[in-house]
C-alpha cells in the first residue's frame, strides 16, 4: 500500500521571506569562512608522520565534510525560498500582508555528473531525502526549483540544464 503523500503548507509574509533569505545567505557566507580553516581534502606528509597527526587530520576531514554538507543544505533552502518569491510578486503582497504558499507544487531539479537533469517533488524530501547519483553515491547538484502554479514551468532558480 502506498503511503499518503505529505503536504507541506507554509504561511509567510514577504518580509519574513526576505529575512529568512538574508539569514540563509549569511549562514552560507559564515560556512564559507569556516571552510577556509579546512582547505585540504588529502593529507600532507606532516599529516601522516605519526598516528596523532593522522588522527587530527581525519577529525578535521570529518569536520570539513560536515561543513560542506551544511553548505549544500543551506543552498537548497535558499533555492526553495527564491522559488516561492514569484508567489509574493503575483499577489502583489505588501510587507505586512500574508500569502499562503502551497509547497506541494514545488518540484526540485537536479543535475548529475553527466549533465542529465532529474526532477523530484519537494514532498518526497521528508521520506526519501535528496536525490543521489547511483554511480557515485554523491548528492546530485540542485539547479532549480519549479513552481507548479507557473503554467510554463520555467525555472525560477538555477543554471541552464
Amino acid at each position: 500500500m502506498a503511503a499518503a503523500q505529505q503536504r507541506l503548507g507554509l504561511s509567510i509574509t514577504a518580509r519574513q521571506a526576505d529575512i529568512l533569505l538574508d539569514t540563509l545567505v549569511d549562514k552560507s557566507v559564515e560556512t564559507d569562512h569556516y571552510l577556509l580553516s579546512y582547505p585540504k581534502d588529502e593529507p600532507d606528509k606532516t599529516d601522516t608522520c605519526c598516528d596523532a597527526h593522522l588522527a587530527r587530520f581525519e577529525q578535521r576531514a570529518l569536520q570539513r565534510k560536515a561543513l560542506l554538507e551544511r553548505k549544500a543544505e543551506v543552498q537548497h533552502l535558499i533555492a526553495l525560498i527564491e522559488a516561492i518569491r514569484p508567489a509574493f510578486e503575483a499577489s502583489e503582497s505588501s510587507p505586512v500582508s500574508t500569502t499562503a504558499v502551497d509547497l506541494s507544487g514545488v518540484t526540485l531539479v537536479y543535475r548529475d555528473t553527466a549533465g542529465k537533469t532529474h526532477e523530484q517533488p519537494l514532498a518526497d524530501i521528508g521520506s526519501a531525502g535528496t536525490l543521489i547519483d547511483p554511480d557515485t553515491g554523491d548528492d546530485l547538484e540542485l539547479i532549480a526549483a519549479l513552481v507548479a502554479a507557473d503554467p510554463t514551468r520555467t525555472k525560477t532558480q538555477g543554471a541552464t540544464p
